[in-house]
């Protein structure tokens, strides 16, 4: 009886042992599926990422090139990136593959930006040429069920260029378009002197009596037009004197050129030396989107003279 006893008891031990090695194992399948799920998830997050991080890459680095390539696509309509050789290119559409068996659609899209009166980025206002918003998009699993996407901005200021005009000596006459102001310019009145000093402009004799510099038209040769970013003066105002510029911007190399300050035509751009100042962004005295710029510069004095020894325009492609 005893032997009979343990030999049930053995056999329910044995028993219960296998449905608890059963469930263990049933446990075990269904974690790793769990496992395997998630890990496949996660595969799946990281080549999105990297899907969408190179499409960024290269929209920047085109725009890094040339901003009109991002500028003059239409808003709010698909373009993909494709690679010829060693070449990238925008082309309107989706790009539609599959990698590591996960098919995806994978586009992009423009859209203008505004900002407010203080600048700010904002839902309405004035457009602001040197700025766009662009959002990647990418559909990936069967019958494309997941999405993702990514926004940012890109803002024109990379490969910066500069109209440098460091001397005056070789004097007036020089109406442009030029590539390079090198030591001309266009029309200046009898109260300027460029001839005495090489390498600056000042006053001819101490008066209260505007004098005034008119440059040569400056070419950027960017035919869908530049982003002018700044100017920036080198030298001295001297005593109780004053340099203030006007600048004027075109589309066309024979104008029509209307000089204005920051404002209006009645105001000025009046910098100290060595400090730049940033151009408007949008309105009428904006020189964004123009190939060709101008700048007329004026000085006046109660002591002694101002003198200019260096004009900077820096600007963007």
């Amino acid at each position: 009886m005893i032997t009979n006893r343990f030999r049930g008891q053995s056999l329910l031990e044995a028993l219960l042992s296998i449905a608890l090695g059963v469930l263990l194992i049933g446990s075990s399948v269904g974690l790793i599926g769990l496992s395997l799920k998630s890990f496949n998830s996660v595969k799946q997050r990281l080549q999105v990422n990297s899907l969408m991080r190179q499409t960024a890459e290269v929209i920047q680095s085109l725009t890094n090139d040339n901003w009109h390539s991002i500028y003059d696509l239409t808003e709010v309509t698909n373009y993909k990136i494709s690679a010829s050789g060693n070449t990238w290119s925008i082309s309107s559409g989706q790009e539609i593959s599959t990698i590591n068996s996960i098919p995806y659609k994978r586009y992009f899209q423009v859209y203008n930006v505004t900002r407010d009166g203080s600048g700010n980025i904002f839902t309405s206002g004035t457009d602001d040429p040197s700025t766009q918003k662009i959002t990647i998009f990418l559909e990936y699993g069967n019958n494309y069920v997941s999405s993702s996407s990514l926004p940012f901005y890109l803002t024109r200021s990379a490969n910066n260029q500069t109209f440098w005009q460091t001397d005056w000596l070789g004097g007036n006459g020089q109406t442009g378009p030029i590539s390079n102001p090198g030591n001309k310019f266009d029309t200046a009145d009898s109260n300027i002197n460029y001839a005495s000093t090489a390498g600056s402009i000042y006053i001819t004799t101490a008066t209260t009596t505007v004098a005034t510099l008119v440059s040569s038209i400056l070419d950027t040769s960017v035919s869908g037009g530049a982003g002018f970013n700044s100017l920036l003066w080198q030298g001295s105002l001297g005593t109780s004197g004053a340099v203030k510029f006007q600048i004027a911007s075109s589309t066309s190399s024979s104008g029509p050129w209307t000089y204005y300050g920051p404002t209006s035509t009645s105001d000025y751009y009046q910098p100290n030396p060595n400090v730049s100042i940033a151009f408007p962004t949008a309105g009428n005295t904006s020189p964004q989107n123009k190939r060709y710029i101008r700048y007329k510069v004026y000085l006046s004095t109660s002591s002694t003279t101002p003198q200019i020894n260096d004009i900077i325009i820096n600007w963007s492609p």
